[in-house]
């Protein structure tokens, strides 16, 4: 796929350029939003297509001249990890071009290839590493997130992204009720990230949305209907935000809503 810009103007808190190697994405997670966010219809399933755009290392480095230096996003809307990334380099390409231009990054990714890249993330002056975890059950991943890395692989990954010394945080999200909400399970979870080393905790809700919605629907058939009626009731994130918060503090770590 070939682009013609490489960074766009970031919506995200804290991030103010967005940067896409890959155009769709192959961990096929089927609470992903993005397709509402492009206003895809949904007729092409999100997994089914992942494209590396081409050239974009090359159109990255003459924009880092040019443009304003701020916080850039490494896979705001498509992991940069992906399956593809294993033969393309692209992210890896990337990352070496924001590194030589000393802008700063934040990288996003479900992915254990990440480690691959600490020679290159280790280099740049401000750069930090999110990893998305939802559940420790990973026959539960499994379904809901089919294409990615299993959760205990993505542990691994932490603690050595963390004994690297690159500044690491987990977001866990989407909280999704009746899947992933229960005390008990976020507890596990939550001492899990705190035995890797991480400090800091973002979360979040599942988000409703149409595609989103539809998708999901296809694959959990009426349980949606208790998830759609508990994502609309103000009170039952706010109970799962004081737990988390909570626990989080018994543990020493930051935590804090995404968004």
């Amino acid at each position: 796929m070939k682009v013609r810009t490489a960074l766009s103007v970031s919506q995200l808190p804290g991030l103010e350029y967005a940067l896409n190697p890959y155009s769709g994405c192959s961990h096929a997670c089927i609470y992903c939003y993005v397709q509402d966010v492009l206003r895809q219809d949904g007729g092409i399933e999100w997994g089914d297509f992942a494209q590396a755009k081409v050239g974009l290392p090359n159109i990255l480095a003459k924009e880092l001249k040019r443009k304003e230096k701020g916080m850039i996003g490494l896979g705001t809307v498509t992991d940069p990890y992906q399956i593809a990334e294993g033969t393309s380099n692209n992210s890896r390409y990337c990352l070496e071009q924001i590194a030589r231009k000393k802008w700063p990054v934040c990288v996003q990714t479900k992915s254990d290839l990440v480690t691959r890249d600490i020679d290159v993330i280790s280099r740049i002056e401000g750069a930090e590493v999110g990893m998305t975890l939802t559940t420790l059950d990973e026959e539960l991943a499994g379904k809901i997130e089919p294409g990615a890395p299993v959760t205990s692989v993505r542990l691994r990954a932490l603690r050595e992204l963390v004994q690297s010394g690159i500044k690491t945080w987990v977001f866990i999200g989407p909280i999704i009720p009746t899947m992933n909400d229960s005390e008990e399970e976020l507890a596990e979870l939550i001492d899990e990230i705190a035995s890797a080393g991480v400090r800091e905790i973002q979360y979040d809700r599942l988000r409703l949305k149409p595609v989103l919605v539809k998708r999901m629907r296809a694959h959990l058939g009426d349980r949606m209907d208790m998830i759609e009626k508990l994502c609309n009731d103000p009170a039952w994130f706010k109970n799962v935000s004081l737990f988390i918060d909570k626990h989080c503090e018994d543990r020493d770590i930051v935590s804090r809503r995404a968004f």
